[in-house]
């Protein structure tokens, strides 16, 4: 199966053929429709650019491809999904009763080192792993583990000098 064989009344039948199973295993993931239909969305251009590229070596192919880059993507979404939903819910307990104290953590998040921000930030802000950040930093997780523990012990130092 190569670009060749591509066309309007081929694209259709696949989308009529896997649209359906593709939902389904996207909505698993991600727990609501519209995110499922752009998962899916996503997954059918994707066919389409991978079929003029590289072509699949037949039908069972095409499908197991097809299957995982859905799981792939709604995991994703969801994870990023998650990440949003903590973020949200910090920045409204952090901006509601207590807006004072919120001031008073982002003087104190400035006053650390640039590393140590960035670390603080993408863990507790992000939702990132020790791994995760040390990775999109370029430290070993060791080290991103020590950077976190000692921004920590910074920012209630002068959390308390604030007080």
């Amino acid at each position: 199966m190569d670009g060749s064989c591509v066309d309007d009344t081929f694209i259709q039948s696949v989308v009529g053929r896997y649209s359906d199973t593709l939902y389904r295993v996207s909505y698993q993931y991600v727990q609501n429709a519209p995110d499922a239909e752009d998962v899916v969305q996503d997954v059918l251009l994707g066919l389409v650019d991978r079929l003029f590229r590289a072509g699949f070596e037949s039908e069972e192919h095409m499908k197991a491809w097809l299957i995982r880059v859905a799981i792939n993507k709604s995991k994703n979404l969801a994870k990023g999904n998650a990440r949003r939903k903590r973020r949200e819910a910090l920045y409204r307990s952090s901006h509601g009763q207590e807006g004072q104290r919120s001031e008073d953590l982002e003087t104190a998040l400035e006053k650390l080192a640039p590393t140590a921000r960035e670390a603080v930030y993408l863990h507790y802000y992000e939702g990132y792993t020790a791994k995760e950040i040390a990775e999109l930093i370029g430290k070993t997780e060791k080290a991103v583990l020590k950077c976190l523990s000692r921004a920590r012990g910074k920012l209630k130092e002068y959390l308390s000098e604030e007080e």
